[in-house]
């Protein structure tokens, strides 16, 4: 009986019989404010890669390693080329001198345009693969220049199996779209890796963000991050937090390495209520998901209108028949954008067929950009319920 009590309490908490515990390492540099902290910022970071030892699996860097610090454009991708190739060569050597996995946020400049990235490098210290980060600020593209068209496009998440360990990714702004990590937690991955350079959110707000992100993942976060000073109480906290949301370790604004072992195999299984046997956080939410309660999502959605390309393929309805079948074929055949003839009849708000523009919205919103032909009288009344249309179909910034 105690055997049997001992295997249920296992497959309860996620215990491995066939544990494989790895160490990890986070390097987290100070973000200098000047120039000539920059220099010297960036000099650490090569000191501690250069410290590293055969007992690591894996070695985390953050986000712009190679750009610990304050610059402006064009003195940012000066720095990126000034101290790049060294530092990824850095990373392939600690990898190769110590038999360990290297991840190293840094802009891959082997492209027309940059992209910001987590070099992966193995063992033998070989380039196994580049993550591209999905969500960028503003900030990277309009001022640094970043490449920011392929975010635009749909695509699976990414995923690297190396030793039979299931590594994703994030990239800092990428934390903050928890509407991903459902979709990350159907590939069942066993660590995430988190590059950041995050200055401003405080470290109770990145505690709850990290903790959140593993524990609906059910995979191990492993984070670094810049430390804006050692006594602020903002940015950094590079981090180890397990599935179950515990931190088994945080710098927060320490200047310094981290070091956690854990079994990146070891899951959290939770109590699936009503007879179901235990299962992972993402499999029980997965049991009663409505995916149609939730705002537009998936490979459909195109860009909002401030985005769009301005040459776009436009359809407009031909006749007043058939208009919801029309302007789904249109969209389905390459259609960027609908003109859409409406009016009021009787109090709603229809197309010329008398298709409730509701239906409409229902069908295709966000899945291009919608010119409304507002044709006949309307009042203040009607423009006010037409809003509120646009906006209970979360197509606002889709519609004008």
């Amino acid at each position: 009986m105690r055997k049997y009590l001992f295997a249920a309490l296992a497959l309860l908490l996620g215990l491995n019989a066939g544990a494989s515990p790895m160490k990890a390492r986070v390097i987290q540099p100070l973000f200098a404010m000047d120039e000539v902290g920059l220099d010297k910022s960036y000099e650490w970071t090569l000191k501690e890669l250069r410290k590293c030892d055969a007992s690591l699996d894996i070695v985390v860097l953050p986000e712009f390693s190679e750009v610990p610090g304050k610059t402006s454009y064009p003195g940012f991708l000066e720095t990126v080329h000034k101290y790049g190739p060294d530092l990824l060569e850095e990373c392939a050597q600690t990898a190769r001198r110590c038999s360990t996995l290297v991840f190293c946020g840094a802009i891959d400049t082997s492209w027309d345009v940059p992209r910001n990235a987590i070099f992966v490098y193995g063992r033998d210290g070989s380039l196994l693969g580049k993550y591209y980060k999905e969500h960028l600020t503003a900030g990277e593209w309009k001022k640094y220049g970043l490449d920011n068209e392929y975010t635009r496009e749909w695509t699976q998440p990414y995923i690297l199996d190396i030793e039979g360990v299931r590594y994703m990714f994030l990239i800092c702004y990428d934390f903050y779209f928890y509407e991903a990590y459902a979709n990350i937690a159907r590939w069942k991955p066993d660590v995430i890796i988190g590059a950041s350079h995050q200055r401003s959110d405080p470290h109770h707000v990145l505690d709850i963000i990290d903790m959140f992100c593993a524990y609906n993942t059910g995979a191990y976060l492993v984070r670094a991050s810049v430390s804006m000073g050692k006594k602020s109480k903002i940015g950094g906290c590079s981090c180890v937090v397990a599935p179950t949301g515990k931190i088994l370790g945080n710098l927060y604004s320490k200047v310094k390495t981290l070091d956690v072992t854990f079994d990146p195999h070891e899951k959290y299984l939770k109590p699936a209520g009503y007879g179901n046997p235990p299962a992972m956080h993402s499999e029980y939410i997965e049991i009663g998901r409505r995916p149609w309660y939730y705002r537009p999502g998936g490979s459909a959605i195109v860009a909002p209108l401030s985005e769009a390309p301005a040459n776009r393929v436009v359809f407009r309805p031909s006749g007043s028949e058939n208009i919801l079948a029309q302007l789904g074929a249109a969209v389905a055949t390459g259609a960027q954008e609908l003109e859409i003839p409406l009016c009021v009849r009787e109090g709603s708000i229809v197309a010329a067929d008398g298709t409730p523009f509701a239906d409409i919205l229902a069908k295709l919103s966000c899945h291009a950009i919608m010119k409304l032909d507002l044709q006949g009288g309307w009042t203040e009344a009607d423009r006010k319920a037409l809003d509120e249309l646009v906006f209970i179909y979360d197509a606002v910034g889709y519609v004008y």
